[in-house]
C-alpha cells in the first residue's frame, strides 16, 4: 500500500424511480479523509447515465491517479460490485479495493473474494481512521474491530466493535450541492440528508435496520443534530433515521429548539402508527417547527399480517395516525409491504383503506426476505430468483401463493396506476400538501 493515500469513494447505481439522494454515508467518510489532509473523491454514479459506466469509473481513477477505492453496497448491488472489483484489479492491479456500506455491515461474506482487499462492517468511523492512520501493516490490522482482510491468502473476520452513538467528523456535503440539479424525491423536490440515531429499537421480521449497530439502537445529542442541520444551505431536510419520531420529549427538545433558533426549514421524518395514534397533541408543535411529511410503516391493513411482520401496531394505530396527521396538517405517506400470500380481495381492501382514510401519498414495496433478517431465515428454502439486482422491493422473490406471479405483478403495477396520477394531478394543482382535500384538484 502506498504511503499517500488517494481516496475515492464509489455509490453504484441502481434502478429508482422515486428519489436520487446524497450519498451520506460516503459523504461522512469523506469528511474523515477531510479531517486527515486525504485526497478524497465521491464518484456517485447517480449523476452519470447508465452507459459507459465502467470506463467512466477508469477515467475518474487515472484523472486522480486514486490507490484506494471504497465501494458502498446495498443489498441489490452485490453482483455489481464483484463484478467491478474483478474488472478494476484486472486494469490497476495495484489498486486497494474496500467494500463497506449497509450491505457490507450486515452480510460482509458475501464480499470476501479473490479482487476485494478489505471488507469494512463495524459500527462507526473509528476502525478506518485507524486503518488509514497505520498504513495497513498486518501488525495494526490485527489489532482492529469490524473488518475483513486477507492474510497469507486466508480471510481474517474480526469481531465487530461496541455500538456507536455519534460521528467522529461531519460530513463532506460536497457531493450534495455539486449534485443538486439531479436531487429529487418523486413530486416532493430536493432534499438533504441527515441522520440523527442509530439503528432501530423494534424488530420488524421484514426490516434489517433493526440489525444495524449491531442491533443497538442509540440516539445522538440532539443540539448536536440541529446545529447540523442548521449549517446545511439547503431547506428540506429528510431524517433517514429508522424512526425520528420515538421518544416524545426529544422530539419536544428538537421542535423547540427549532423554533427557538428562527430556524426556517421543512422537515421529513420516519414515525410509527402506534407513537402517532398516543401522542397526537405533539403534532402541532411538529408542524410548527416546519415537519409536513411523516413517512409512517403502514405495511398492512390487518392485524394478522401486521402480526406476522411483528409490526407490534394494529390496523387502529394506522387508522388514528393517519388521522392525526392530517388533523395536524401534516402529510403523512403510507409505506405498504404487498405480502405474497397477497389475494385479489387484498389489493380491493387495500384500495379501499386507502380510500377511507384519504391517503393521497402512497409508497407499495413487495414483501422481500433480505439476507440478515428474521425473515430469511424463516423464508431462505423459498426463495427464487434470489439475484441481487431483484432485491429492491419492486421484484418477486417468494412465489405467490394465491395467483400466478404474472397476475401478482400486474396487480402490483396496476394499483400504483391507480393511484400515482392523483398524487401528480395535485402537485400540479399545488393541492397535494392539503390533507383535508379529497378530491383530484
Amino acid at each position: 500500500m502506498q504511503k499517500e493515500l488517494r481516496v475515492l469513494l464509489i455509490r453504484p447505481k441502481y434502478t429508482s424511480l422515486v428519489a436520487h439522494l446524497e450519498p451520506l454515508g460516503l459523504e461522512y467518510i469523506a469528511g474523515l479523509a477531510k479531517d486527515m489532509g486525504i485526497k478524497c473523491e465521491i464518484h456517485d454514479e447517480f449523476d452519470h447515465p447508465w452507459t459507459f459506466r465502467f470506463s467512466r469509473m477508469c477515467r475518474v481513477i487515472k484523472k486522480g491517479n486514486y490507490n484506494y477505492i471504497g465501494l458502498n453496497a446495498n443489498a441489490n448491488t452485490v453482483d455489481y460490485i464483484n463484478k467491478r472489483a474483478k474488472q478494476l484489479k484486472k486494469k490497476f492491479p495495484d489498486i486497494t479495493i474496500q467494500v463497506g456500506g449497509p450491505e457490507a455491515e450486515m452480510n460482509y461474506k458475501e464480499f470476501c473474494v479473490d479482487d476485494v482487499d478489505y471488507v469494512y462492517y463495524d459500527n462507526g468511523l473509528s476502525t478506518l481512521k485507524k486503518m488509514w492512520e497505520s498504513d495497513f501493516t498486518p501488525e495494526a490490522l490485527d489489532e482492529l474491530t469490524g473488518i475483513a482482510f486477507k492474510k497469507d491468502g486466508e480471510w481474517i473476520i474480526k469481531e465487530k466493535g461496541e455500538p456507536v452513538c455519534g460521528f467522529i467528523t461531519k460530513p463532506d456535503r460536497t457531493a450534495f450541492y455539486r449534485g443538486l440539479k439531479k436531487n429529487y424525491i418523486f413530486m416532493k423536490g430536493k432534499y438533504a440528508l441527515s441522520k440523527a440515531s442509530f439503528s432501530c429499537p423494534f424488530a420488524c421480521s421484514f426490516c434489517y435496520c433493526t440489525k444495524m449497530n449491531s442491533g443497538v439502537y442509540t440516539e445522538r445529542d440532539i443540539m448536536e443534530v440541529i446545529d447540523e442541520i442548521e449549517e446545511i444551505k439547503h431547506d428540506k431536510i429528510w431524517f433517514v433515521d429508522d424512526t425520528f419520531f420515538f421518544h416524545r420529549d426529544r422530539v419536544k427538545t428538537f421542535c423547540n429548539e427549532i423554533i427557538k433558533r428562527g430556524i426556517k426549514k421543512n422537515f421529513m421524518a420516519y414515525a410509527r402508527a402506534d407513537f402517532l395514534a398516543a401522542n397526537p397533541d405533539i403534532l402541532p408543535l411538529a408542524y410548527e417547527a416546519g415537519f409536513r411529511d411523516i413517512l409512517v410503516g403502514l405495511e398492512a391493513i390487518s392485524d394478522e399480517t401486521l402480526d406476522e411482520y411483528n409490526k407490534q401496531t394494529s390496523k387502529n394505530d394506522n387508522e388514528m395516525a393517519i388521522k392525526n396527521l392530517h388533523d395536524a396538517g401534516i402529510v403523512c405517506n403510507g409505506l405498504f409491504v404487498i405480502n405474497y400470500t397477497a389475494t385479489r380481495d387484498d389489493y380491493r381492501k387495500l384500495l379501499k383503506f386507502i380510500k377511507d382514510n384519504n391517503l393521497l401519498w402512497v409508497v407499495f414495496g413487495i414483501f422481500t426476505p433480505y439476507k440478515g433478517t428474521d425473515a430469511y431465515a424463516e423464508y431462505q428454502d423459498k426463495v427464487i430468483n434470489f439475484k441481487s439486482w431483484r432485491l429492491d422491493g419492486t421484484h418477486i422473490t417468494l412465489k405467490p401463493t394465491n395467483m400466478s406471479s404474472f397476475e401478482y405483478m400486474l396487480r402490483y403495477y396496476w394499483i400504483h396506476v391507480l393511484t400515482y396520477p392523483k398524487i401528480m394531478v395535485r402537485t400540479l394543482f399545488g393541492t397535494s400538501y392539503d390533507t383535508k382535500r379529497k378530491g383530484w384538484f
